[in-house]
């Protein structure tokens, strides 16, 4: 669940000393999407469900939403559309990244039926464009180029300029309205919006990071710790930001691992404190999982890795 203030908690266990990082779990969106998507499938016992695309960044997640009779279609290699002419029938939802209106429209067209599982931050970004674009503003976004949330932004308004974090800002006309990404690096936006403003010292800004995110963000920045790790999907960009953050913080080392199975115990002495986060689309247990495991290692006598129970990832 979301806090208003980032928490961290520091309990000392011999030989290691874990640090978990709060807040953890899955963020208010990827709740809300994955309730939506399980009460679909519930109401809908005889109807086919597939997720155009990954519902939310996590492979476990995919997996155990099979358990509820959702498939989930993801091909990085395909764009939204050329994987929308692969379902045939049935209910189609949309990801918590957001979705372009010509989509929507051509699952309507095909007959299918829509849940749009849009995280509601996602939503308003879309909604402040359209209403800069009235007035007259030349909007640019800051995002990585081919995450499917910027893709839905620059679909749905082709006349927005995509800008990457690192890139040069360039030249636009004005009135400029700036916005970005929900999942990008608090530190490195702060920077990137000051250099805009450095050259469009008139331009509007609307800084609109996920909460969710920037909280977990300033979780790593206030631990001085051995190590980090980082649970979360390859894919998952406030994960990989997670791991960033710790690199610039200073960490002497950092794992990013998908779950415990992953767990390099090299890296492992006595004595030594790490702390541990996850991204806003890693579920609580796989956390708990890496946290326990941890709690209870023994530097001399290390335990196998436990296993994943895909069973418990949505609980």
């Amino acid at each position: 669940m979301d806090s208003k203030y980032a928490i961290v908690i520091c309990k000392e266990v011999y030989p290691l000393n874990i640090i978990p990082l709060a807040p953890r779990g899955f963020c208010k969106g990827v709740y809300l999407a994955l309730k939506l998507a399980k009460d679909t499938a519930k109401q809908n016992p005889d109807e086919q469900i597939t997720i155009l695309g990954q519902l939310v960044h996590n492979r476990y997640v995919s997996l155990a939403l099979e358990y509820h009779n959702i498939k989930t279609l993801h091909n990085p290699s395909l764009s939204k559309e050329q994987l929308l002419e692969q379902i045939d029938g049935g209910i189609v939802i949309f990801t918590a990244h957001g979705i372009s209106e010509s989509i929507k429209q051509k699952a309507l067209a095909k007959g299918l039926r829509i849940v749009d599982a849009t995280c509601s931050d996602v939503s308003r970004t879309h909604t402040l464009i359209e209403e800069k674009l009235s007035m007259g503003y030349h909007v640019l976004y800051i995002g990585k180029n081919n995450h499917p949330e910027s893709m839905a932004i620059v679909e749905n308004f082709p006349s927005v300029t995509l800008m990457e974090i690192k890139d040069e800002i360039p030249d636009l006309i004005e009135p400029l309205f700036v916005t970005n990404q929900t999942t990008l690096s608090k530190r490195e936006m702060e920077k990137t919006i000051q250099n805009i403003l450095d050259k469009y010292p008139e331009a509007s800004i609307s800084n609109d990071l996920c909460s969710a995110t920037t909280l977990r963000q300033q979780a790593v920045e206030q631990v001085h710790a051995d190590g980090l790790i980082v649970v979360g999907d390859p894919s998952s960009n406030n994960t990989l930001m997670l791991a960033s953050i710790g690199h610039v913080h200073g960490y002497p080392w950092i794992q990013r691992i998908e779950s415990v199975e992953q767990l390099d115990v090299s890296y492992l002495k006595e004595n030594m404190s790490i702390a541990v986060t996850a991204g806003a689309s890693t579920p609580a247990y796989l956390t708990n999982q890496v946290i326990e495991y941890l709690n209870n290692y023994d530097v001399n006598h290390p335990q196998p890795l436990p296993t994943v129970d895909i069973t418990k990832i949505l609980e």
